[in-house]
């Protein structure tokens, strides 16, 4: 195999030969080079079949389709694995409410490196009315306790999806948000307000040191630093 077939790997497989395979200790140089080209040969062949990378993405998240056909299932797979989720039980606060029968529940969040996904249960009873539409809904990252200055710095949904869509009782499903996880991010604070007046403005989960550890962040902040 060539050297610009080896170029053409993906980098994250170029990143493992460069600093597992050939920075690591060779015994017998000829029959070590012959069983590193074969292993390139064959991570060039498993690179190129898309059907690998399918399998991959939905490994990872069996929920997920690739959204279009404009783009491969190794690029679909590279933004899959750039995927963080975090648990309810991992946030500081779930619920925005507006009384005690309208409120909104925060069931999970997932972060991209460009985009947070915000997974919600709204409910009401209707004794006010219909329930204000989620999409109305907003986020921002801001310093700690200074939600005074949320209104000049939220961000509005992009996209959404419900498995309920009722104005009764119940929005079931996620919004979108178009906004980056960079280094910026680090020592703030994401917050939500559901719909568009009313309901409280809650912390969503604090980027500090150590939650940016157990969730692995700095590849997502580090992929937003390369975009930018």
């Amino acid at each position: 195999m060539n050297i610009h077939n080896i170029l053409d790997l993906p980098n994250e497989i170029l990143e493992i030969i460069a600093f597992n395979i050939i920075d690591g200790p060779w015994k017998d140089d000829v029959n070590d080079f012959l069983s590193f080209t074969s292993t390139c040969r064959r991570f060039y062949q498993w690179s190129h079949d898309e059907k690998y990378w399918q399998k991959l993405a939905l490994r990872r998240d069996p929920t997920n389709k690739k959204p279009t056909e404009n783009i491969t299932w190794l690029d679909y797979c590279k933004q899959i694995f750039l995927m963080r989720t975090i648990s309810s039980d991992e946030l500081q606060n779930i619920l925005s409410r507006y009384n005690k029968n309208y409120f909104c529940t925060i069931e999970k969040i997932l972060l991209w490196f460009d985009k947070i996904r915000i997974y919600i249960d709204e409910r009401g009873d209707y004794s006010l009315g219909s329930i204000q539409h989620p999409t109305y809904s907003t986020i921002a990252f801001l310093d700690e306790n200074s939600s005074d200055s949320y209104e000049h710095c939220k961000v509005t949904v992009s996209d959404s999806k419900f498995s309920i869509e009722n104005d009764a009782s119940q929005y079931l499903g996620y919004l979108d948000f178009v906004i980056n996880i960079s280094f910026d991010c680090i020592e703030k604070v994401l917050y939500f307000q559901y719909g568009y007046n009313g309901y409280s403005i809650i912390k969503l989960f604090h980027v500090e040191q150590s939650f940016i550890d157990k969730y692995n962040l700095l590849p997502l902040m580090r992929k937003c630093q390369n975009i930018g």
